[in-house]
């Protein structure tokens, strides 16, 4: 009886595979494939339906997309969100205002700096007569301008007649000899000044001479003198002078060049004193304006 008994439920037993199709039925039924709108998988598109990039693409859609405000929570509206971007906006803004406000005054500070340079140019522009003149035949100078002019014309003049003054009371004018215990307090005394360090019995030292004497004549704004080497054996060794002649050129008291006998001028000494004039020049011993090619009268 228990054999029957057995024999006929393994005969109404469902089979293995069976089983199985009912546990993956029920398995099926409570699990689904992802689709990659929700779970582990979100936002992952199905790669059949994916958007290919195409070379095509136009700028605007090349261009990045603006992520939207998102919300911090389900119940959220994304104000908070869109409060910070519009702050963000307002500090970008702001820079940008204030980045052209500061180029434009330093470009208001540059033009007015400018300006000044420009006047004061002007101001110390020497005004001549002739100038003048021509300014007040012209309809195109107002009347306060004209007077501006004719106002800066008297302070030169004024300032040229005193200049002189000074310089006429420091021997400027004439080509006079010192002696060794002057020499100091003549190179300091003037701005510029001219030291020929002669010979008495060197003929190239009485050419120099006779160039030296026109120029101090002419050039006004420079003390010219000689001193005798042979009585001056202190400055003579402190200047290391070992030709005559020499002619040291001084600015307030510093020696600043030298001419040692005709150099740069002449071998057999028939240079012009325009050369030499251009020479002492270039070493800035000569205060007023000077060319090769000026046609200067001496006397």
């Amino acid at each position: 009886g228990n054999l029957d008994c057995i024999f006929h439920r393994s005969l109404h037993s469902p089979k293995p595979e069976s089983r199985l199709g009912e546990a993956s039925s029920a398995m099926a039924d409570k699990f689904k494939m992802s689709d990659g709108s929700h779970g582990m998988l979100k936002g992952q598109a199905d790669p059949n339906n994916m958007p290919r990039r195409s070379c095509h693409d136009t700028e605007h859609e090349r261009q990045a997309v603006r992520p939207r405000p998102q919300k911090t929570h389900a119940d959220s509206t994304g104000f908070t969100s869109q409060v910070a971007d519009i702050a963000t906006t307002d500090i970008m803004e702001q820079a940008i205002q204030d980045k052209l406000t500061q180029t434009m005054e330093h470009a208001i500070e540059d033009g007015w700096n400018a300006r000044l340079e420009d006047e004061k140019n002007n101001e110390d522009r020497y005004i001549s007569q002739a100038e003048l003149d021509e300014k007040q035949d012209s309809k195109n100078v107002d009347d306060d301008d004209l007077e501006v002019l004719r106002a800066r014309r008297r302070q030169q003049m004024k300032d040229a007649h005193d200049k002189k003054l000074k310089y006429q009371a420091l021997g400027h004018g004439g080509y006079d000899d010192i002696e060794e215990e002057a020499f100091l307090k003549t190179v300091t005394a003037s701005e510029r000044a001219v030291v020929h360090f002669h010979h008495k019995m060197f003929e190239k030292c009485k050419v120099m001479d006779m160039h030296l004497g026109k120029c101090a004549r002419k050039f006004s704004g420079t003390r010219f003198v000689r001193l005798d080497a042979e009585k001056a054996s202190f400055f003579v060794e402190k200047l290391m002078i070992r030709t005559l002649p020499c002619v040291i050129v001084f600015s307030d008291g510093v020696a600043v060049g030298r001419q040692v006998g005709f150099e740069g001028l002449s071998l057999e000494g028939d240079f012009e004193t325009i050369q030499l004039a251009c020479r002492l020049k270039e070493m800035k011993g000569i205060e007023e304006d000077l060319g090769p090619e000026d046609d200067v009268q001496w006397s």
